[in-house]
């Protein structure tokens, strides 16, 4: 391997590396009352209860926002799957997936 071919691929390894730190994406549950933008790792960045989320059972609500999060989890996956294949040119790895009834529109009701 040359210098060349070591530092591109170094370079994209860094540039995978900060995607991987920076990656989110938002979900929204059907009916709006949670949006949600997770990275990855299901780390949640923002959750945002709207008025009509407190109409909920506290169990409702819970699993509204759990569900929810897993979906913008899901996506951030899917999204960083998907650049980090374009970045190394072998495609998109699959995280998995699935969003069960789960907006991930990122124009959905706010």
């Amino acid at each position: 391997m040359t210098e060349d071919e070591v530092a591109a691929m170094q370079r994209r390894a860094q540039e995978v590396q900060h995607l991987a730190v920076e990656a989110e994406a938002e979900a929204v549950s059907e009916d709006g009352g949670v949006r949600v933008v997770a990275g990855p790792a299901g780390d949640i960045k923002v959750l945002d209860l709207r008025l009509n989320a407190f109409e909920l059972s506290g169990v409702e609500l819970g699993e509204a926002i759990v569900a929810t999060v897993n979906a913008a989890e899901n996506k951030a996956k899917t999204e960083l799957s998907a650049e980090i294949g374009r970045i190394l040119g072998t495609g998109p790895t699959d995280f998995g997936g699935g969003f069960g009834g789960i907006d991930t529109d990122t124009e959905g009701p706010r």
